[in-house]
């Protein structure tokens, strides 16, 4: 997929508008004054499963738009942090793949609106953002009100209470977050399975090692064929005779090993 959407980069990229998320997150503030002039503006814009079965489907779009809360100073604080992740993922990826990514969180989050018959938000669109960005720098740090915070603990934060939240839903909404994060899943659901396949595999490999560090080394005890001294006596030399007279590999302590060389190099007696 990687590949595929690579080369789409690279034919139409150059058509796709620039600052995409800006462009979302003006479109969000824009419904939130308009629902302030108008209050119930936001219905009309809503995901609703039942209004779509009427007809209305401009919803299936729209509801990209809802804002993410009603509160002002949370509003502001909320379009920030969206800019923030958005746009890292155009410079990133390019305006194709990030366009993509949103395209099948919007599939997926109407697919299931539709199939449950329960309405939906973007707020599961808004959290792969968070996600996708964490994969992709771990490490970056961001101000938390005014803790500083990797991305990649906030987003381990976040799974944890999209756990929480869909072992809590009622019948088969349990399935309502996992679905509406396929964007998420499509895109990096294979690299993390490799990547944990990959850590399995070296760990696997640091307790082979370990154990065959802590299990005593096996030698082989020699033995002088001749004598029987072993090689328990440090003080004894051993050599190997690989002579016709042997017919295989034999131990000999040194002296034993001469005294069969000699008998082995004299002529045989005339019978």
């Amino acid at each position: 997929m990687s590949s595929w959407l690579d080369r789409l980069d690279r034919r139409f990229g150059r058509y796709v508008p620039p600052n995409l998320t800006l462009a979302l997150i003006g479109l969000q503030g824009l419904s939130w004054f308009l629902d302030q002039l108008r209050p119930g503006f936001l219905d009309y814009i809503s995901l609703d499963a039942s209004k779509v079965a009427q007809g209305q489907v401009w919803r299936l779009l729209t509801f990209v738009a809802l804002p993410p809360t009603s509160t002002p100073i949370f509003l502001a604080l909320a379009l920030w942090w969206t800019h923030m992740m958005g746009t890292f993922l155009e410079r990133e990826w390019g305006g194709v793949r990030y366009l993509a990514y949103w395209f099948v969180g919007i599939v997926g989050t109407a697919a299931l609106s539709l199939g449950l018959g329960v309405p939906a938000t973007n707020e599961y669109l808004l959290l792969s953002l968070l996600l996708a960005v964490a994969t992709l720098d771990p490490d970056r740090q961001v101000m938390l009100l005014v803790i500083p915070m990797r991305l990649k603990w906030l987003a381990y934060v976040e799974v944890a209470l999209l756990a929480w939240r869909s072992a809590t839903l009622p019948g088969a909404s349990k399935v309502f977050p996992l679905v509406a994060l396929s964007n998420y899943l499509l895109f990096f659901g294979p690299g993390l399975w490799q990547a944990l396949r990959t850590r399995q595999r070296k760990a696997t490999q640091v307790v082979e090692a370990h154990r065959a560090a802590q299990e005593p080394a096996v030698t082989r005890q020699r033995v002088c064929a001749t004598c029987g001294v072993t090689d328990e006596d440090r003080a004894v030399e051993f050599r190997v005779c690989t002579c016709e007279r042997c017919g295989k590999p034999t131990n000999f302590c040194l002296p034993h090993v001469r005294e069969h060389l000699a008998a082995a190099a004299a002529p045989a007696e005339p019978t």
